[in-house]
């Protein structure tokens, strides 16, 4: 049962940093070079898409990070560590990127929003790299363990 919740653990944190990454090194900059109406309606798209699903996935990836510290026998800190780096991220996410994502619907066709969104880009770079940061701090212990 320990391994199980250990590798479900990895598995979803892991597809979730990639997804992440994916999110801030391909996709994102391949709409930056969009024109105007052609970037709005994909950066729309994909933010309602990816808002649907993503409070669900790091929920979930939350839920198995609280798990396995408390399957764990060792490495119960750095698994906790972990899990409060996931809270910072929701955190971060729910107090600025989600707000920046709202005014930048608000006002879709100025230049304020590209503004808006090249600062959301830089943000989310953060989030990706405190998600590594959980997943290392997860592999870890779990290698360790």
């Amino acid at each position: 049962m320990k391994q199980m919740v250990e590798l479900l653990a990895l598995v979803v944190v892991g597809t979730l940093v990639g997804s992440e990454f994916a999110v801030a090194a391909f996709f994102r900059p391949i709409l930056g070079r969009l024109p105007d109406d052609a970037f709005w309606a994909a950066r729309g798209d994909g933010a309602g898409l990816l808002g649907k699903v993503m409070p669900f996935w790091y929920l979930t990836s939350f839920a198995l990070l609280v798990a396995v510290g408390v399957v764990a026998d060792s490495q119960r800190r750095l698994i906790a560590a972990g899990a409060g780096l996931m809270i910072l991220v929701v955190v971060l996410s729910v107090a600025v990127l989600v707000p920046i994502n709202n005014r930048i619907a608000a006002s879709r066709t100025s230049e304020v929003s590209r503004v808006l969104a090249a600062r959301w880009d830089r943000l989310h770079w953060l989030r990706v790299a405190m998600l590594a940061v959980v997943f290392v701090l997860l592999g870890i212990g779990v290698l360790n363990a």
